[in-house]
């Protein structure tokens, strides 16, 4: 996988977080704080849990192999998420932006609180950031319709074809 297909597929995981995001912004905060089950208890979880990962893996591909531990207890809404969201975007593509290709093959020391330690390419570890929310936000997208929402669609091919039909609200990082 090139830097172009794994930028491509940051710029659809950005696109398609912002969609959920605007989803669970419509709710109330009951909805949002709502406890539905699944892997996270609420779709304000599983938001978190979401921003929180991509935090994780971004702080071990700048070399901190256990990764930081982000808290977002204190935002009220997904609107406050959101902000911090995009705020983490501007960190994650100023650092996707700066790879060359020959960065893709680095060794990436990864250390996780339940105890595995190993060495992967920064390329694998960065796909599987994509696949783990794509995984998570179908999640999401069933807690809202649990909530009484509509869920986006957030398919990579719905993506491409706001993209490529050139829609406005398709707003991708540069």
């Amino acid at each position: 996988m090139t830097i172009a297909e794994l930028l491509d597929l940051f710029e659809y995981n950005q696109w398609a977080h912002e969609r959920i995001l605007e989803a669970a912004a419509e709710l109330g905060s009951e909805e949002y704080d709502r406890h539905t089950g699944g892997s996270f208890p609420s779709l304000r979880a599983t938001v978190e849990h979401l921003l929180a990962a991509e935090v994780v893996w971004l702080s071990r591909w700048e070399g901190h192999s256990l990764g930081d531990t982000p808290d977002y207890g204190g935002c009220s809404d997904a609107l406050a998420l959101w902000s911090i969201w995009t705020s983490f975007w501007k960190r994650q593509f100023a650092f996707l932006n700066d790879l060359t290709e020959e960065n893709l093959s680095s060794p990436i020391a990864i250390r996780t609180r339940s105890g595995i330690e190993t060495v992967q390419p920064l390329r694998d570890t960065m796909v599987h950031v994509v696949n783990h929310s794509t995984y998570h936000r179908g999640q999401a997208a069933s807690q809202i319709r649990l909530a009484g929402g509509k869920p986006p669609a957030t398919d990579y091919f719905m993506y491409c074809f706001a993209r490529d039909a050139g829609e406005p609200d398709i707003e991708v990082a540069t």
